[in-house]
């Protein structure tokens, strides 16, 4: 596995790619550089303490699990006898072999590779969690940015207003009452754009703590349009279908149904395990013995009797965890059947609404026209107001839809089953 030292390397290389301008080394993100979705899966999956964690949480517990399947050592005995005694000493030399008469230890070695193979899946279901997660900051980040910019714009134009309007007040052009209105406008925007600046600055201090670097080192976000995922996953999604075909794809696919499955296999055997432990370990032992004075061999075998039943409480325990898997697994198997179907409902209502939000520039033409009526005298200071506020709430919409549709998107892959990300190119597309 990569040790601490080799996930920071990796990290800094990755950063690096993104950061680096024509070749030349910088320490301050690059000005053209940009991290888009693909970019942030991929230094996730590398560096991202939330994945490090899901990998470290679930491998402790499949070392442990290992740990419970190993065959026992043999046990080598030297032992000498008659010490202080008028008679020669007899010395022991024994070994001690425990072997696996009913194939108990067999049926334990095959429960426990189920188990670790359990591990395995939950792990990679683990995984695609803290890689949604990251996708999560990514978008919330590049949305953000994206409000606070079109805030900014807003409070610019609206603070452009009110010098105008406190102009004229002076000038006994418009009331006194109307200046004032558009300054407390101007005003309201101004305290608006600090809080989207805020909220911005913390979503990217979040996807830099998801990503495992600094904030100052890491690169610029593009442009949140109507982003789609890559050709790959698109055509991944295609393939599996719609309808009960999706939900079929899914149940196969899907991490958790297959490691609930291979636990259902795992109680099978440890119920099994319980049933042959009636009869312990046998130890077949044999050495040699020296004793007055002879060299002399010396076999032997160990049978532990079942007088007292030991494992009667293991067999009922085993029982009802078989029950218990096979419960779980159909539990798994309804979930992930709710979980993509919510999903490809939810990606499907938004792509209805595809074309109402294709246009982002429209609200930048309710502003401009808005501005233009104003100064011909076809529109009130009020209604010139209303058509600012209508024009950032436009482009507003139209991210919020642009994140939105992404994230179904992402959902909607990680409900069926498919990798959020690959380590080769074209995982997940670049926004455009």
């Amino acid at each position: 596995g990569w040790g601490g030292w080799g996930r920071r390397m990796v990290a800094a290389v990755v950063v690096g790619l993104f950061t680096a301008s024509s070749g030349a080394t910088q320490t301050a993100p690059s000005t053209t550089a940009t991290l888009d979705l693909e970019g942030a899966l991929r230094m996730a999956a590398v560096s991202s303490p939330l994945v490090t964690q899901a990998d470290a949480q679930l491998g402790m517990a499949r070392g442990e699990l290992r740990a419970q399947g190993q065959w026992l050592n043999p046990v080598l005995e030297y032992r000498r006898e008659n010490l202080g005694a008028p008679l020669l000493p007899d010395e022991f030399f024994t070994a001690f072999i425990p072997f696996d008469l009913t194939g108990r230890r067999t049926l334990l070695l095959r429960a426990t590779g189920r188990g670790a193979r359990r591990f395995d899946l939950l792990r990679a279901a683990a995984r695609q969690d803290a890689l949604l997660a990251v996708a999560d900051r990514w978008i919330a980040a590049a949305q953000t940015r994206e409000a606070a910019a079109v805030l900014a714009e807003q409070a610019t134009a609206v603070a452009e207003i009110a010098r105008r309007e406190s102009i004229r007040a002076t000038e006994g052009a418009v009331g006194d009452a109307v200046a004032l209105r558009t300054r407390v406008e101007a005003d309201r925007l101004a305290l608006l754009q600090l809080h989207a600046e805020v909220r911005a600055a913390e979503a990217r201090r979040a996807l830099a703590t998801a990503l495992g670097v600094e904030p100052e080192r890491l690169p610029a976000l593009p442009r949140l349009q109507l982003a789609q995922v890559s050709a790959v996953m698109l055509g991944a999604l295609e393939r599996a279908g719609t309808g009960n075909a999706l939900l079929q794809y899914a149940v196969r696919e899907r991490a958790e149904v297959r490691a609930a499955e291979v636990a259902r296999d795992e109680a099978a055997l440890r119920r099994r395990v319980e049933q042959v432990g009636v009869l312990g370990d046998w130890q077949l032992q044999g050495g040699t013995k020296l004793t007055g004075g002879f060299m002399t061999g010396q076999i032997g075998l160990a049978v532990p009797l079942p007088m007292f039943n030991h494992n009667s409480g293991g067999r009922e325990r085993a029982r009802e965890a078989e029950r218990d898997a096979d419960a779980a697994y159909r539990t798994a198997m309804l979930q992930v059947v709710a979980e993509a179907a919510v999903a490809e409902q939810q990606r499907q209502r938004l792509e209805a609404l595809r074309d109402r939000f294709s246009d982002a520039s429209y609200g930048r033409v309710i502003a401009e026209s808005a501005r233009i009526a104003y100064a011909e005298g076809a529109m009130t200071l009020l209604e010139l107001l209303d058509a600012e506020r209508a024009a950032a709430d436009a482009q507003l919409l139209s991210q919020q839809y642009a994140a939105d549709a992404l994230r179904a998107q992402l959902v909607l892959a990680r409900a069926v089953g498919i990798s959020l990300v690959s380590m080769s190119s074209g995982a997940l597309g670049a926004l455009p």
